[in-house]
């Protein structure tokens, strides 16, 4: 089945390889800035590194997707080619486009995120976000037959945080859970009073990250070996956005029996 009409596809993919172009110009022009190639000091060493190693990644995540459009579109403009092959050409393009949208926009907000020192922060109620969250993604967990759970401090005070990215953050970890839990796994959103803030957080019965990703997987564009759905960004922009709260985000991870991920983050009550 088509899902969208042909020459809207096509547009909308060579549009978005304009955008990706585009997006690949500012990131090279960008990796071009002068940079000390020398330096006895370690940390700028590392950062150097890191600079290098995430262009390099980029590059390649851009390429592979914007191979297979071309590939894809070269089919469909194909008049011999079967219907069939057709139709599942276009299905792979609007995939691989929706894909590379999601990491073009991805992208450009951890950037944003980087280059702003603070957020405005003013009195939230948390646990109110997180049942908006909850409540956005519900029938996807249905769906899905997974069940959410949740749990707050009726005592809980309020924080000072900022409402849209806060919401973000369980936003982006109540996705991943749908994206990696099977049929039949549970996910458990927790808000509690604590001596050093209000403890949140997201615990999965899914099957777990591996002991190697585990270190890894705040880091832009990681994925897991057998991770090929998520943009690689997700958890990136989540570690910026509580950095920008006064906090960091802390998992833990089985994939042994019982697997399942916690996830939590402490907000400072001043």
């Amino acid at each position: 089945m088509i899902v969208l009409p042909l020459k809207a596809m096509l547009f909308g993919s060579l549009l978005l390889l304009w955008l990706v172009a585009s997006l690949g110009w500012w990131l090279g022009q960008r990796g071009k800035r002068p940079i000390i190639q020398h330096t006895a000091d370690p940390i700028l060493r590392q950062q150097i590194a890191q600079h290098r190693a995430f262009i390099g990644t980029l590059s390649h995540e851009l390429r592979t997707p914007l191979t297979a459009l071309l590939a894809h579109t070269a089919i469909v403009r194909n008049q011999q080619s079967e219907q069939t092959v057709r139709d599942h050409s276009l299905l792979t393009l609007e995939r691989e486009a929706q894909r590379m949208a999601r990491l073009v926009r991805d992208l450009l907000e951890l950037h944003r995120l980087e280059l702003s020192e603070e957020l405005p922060l003013v009195p939230v109620n948390v646990a109110l976000l997180a049942e908006e969250a909850l409540a956005s993604i519900w029938v996807m967990a249905d769906e899905a037959q997974i069940e959410l759970q949740f749990e707050a401090d009726p005592t809980h005070k309020r924080v000072l945080a900022h409402p849209d990215r806060l919401k973000q953050v369980w936003l982006n970890l109540l996705i991943n859970c749908l994206r990696y839990c099977r049929a039949g796994d549970r996910v458990l959103v927790r808000v509690a009073a604590s001596e050093q803030g209000l403890r949140c957080s997201v615990e999965d019965s899914g099957p777990g990250i591996a002991t190697a990703d585990l270190p890894h997987v705040t880091e832009p564009l990681y994925r897991g070996v057998l991770d090929n759905q998520g943009s690689g960004l997700g958890l990136s922009l989540v570690k910026q956005i509580l950095a920008r709260h006064h906090s960091s985000l802390q998992l833990e991870s089985s994939t042994s029996p019982p697997t399942g991920t916690n996830v939590w983050w402490i907000l400072p009550y001043d």
